[in-house]
C-alpha cells in the first residue's frame, strides 16, 4: 500500500511539473514603449522614426491603433498564442471598440502574424492580412528589405 501511495504522489508531482512547465517557458511580452518595437535590430533609427510617424498619423486620422513588434524568436511558442498575449498586455485600440492591430514578426522563425481586433475585422479580414504577408511583406523580407516590407504593409492595411 505504501508503494502505491508513493507512486501516486510521484505521478501527481510529475503531472504538476508538466502543467507548469509550459507557463514557465512562455516567452515574456515586452512592455509597450512605442508603436514600433524592434528587438531584432533590423530597423535603423530613420526607419523606426518613419514608421512611428506613419502609424501616429494613421491613428490621428482614424483612431485605430496599429503597432509593430519584431522579435528574434518565439522560443517555441505558437505565434497565435504569443500575439494574443501581446495584444492583451498592450491593449491596442480604443477601449470598447477593440480596433487595434498588431504586426508581429518572429525573424529567426520566419513567422509573421497580423492580429486584428474585432472592431477592425470587417475592414481587415484574415484574407487581407494573409495577402499582405504573402504579397507585400514576404517578397521584401526575402530581399532583406525589412523596413520597406513593413512600411508597405502598413500603407496597405
Amino acid at each position: 500500500m505504501g508503494t502505491l501511495r508513493a507512486l501516486g504522489v510521484s505521478c501527481a508531482l510529475l503531472t504538476a511539473m508538466s502543467l507548469t512547465s509550459g507557463v514557465v517557458h512562455a516567452l515574456e511580452v515586452p512592455t509597450l514603449v512605442s508603436r514600433v518595437s524592434d528587438e531584432t535590430g533590423k530597423l535603423d533609427a530613420a526607419s523606426r522614426s518613419l514608421l512611428e510617424g506613419q502609424l501616429k498619423t494613421y491613428e490621428k486620422a482614424t483612431g485605430h491603433q496599429f503597432a509593430l513588434l519584431m522579435i528574434p524568436s518565439l522560443d517555441g511558442d505558437p505565434i497565435e498564442d504569443y500575439s494574443m498575449r501581446v495584444v492583451e498586455k498592450w491593449k491596442l485600440g480604443q477601449a470598447g471598440k477593440d480596433d487595434g492591430l498588431l504586426l508581429l514578426v518572429a525573424l529567426q522563425d520566419r513567422k509573421i502574424r497580423i492580429e486584428v481586433g474585432y472592431g477592425l475585422e470587417g475592414a481587415i479580414p484574415d484574407a487581407v492580412g494573409a495577402r499582405v504577408i504573402r504579397d507585400v511583406i514576404g517578397p521584401a523580407f526575402r530581399s532583406q528589405q525589412f523596413s520597406v516590407g513593413i512600411e508597405q504593409a502598413f500603407a496597405v492595411l
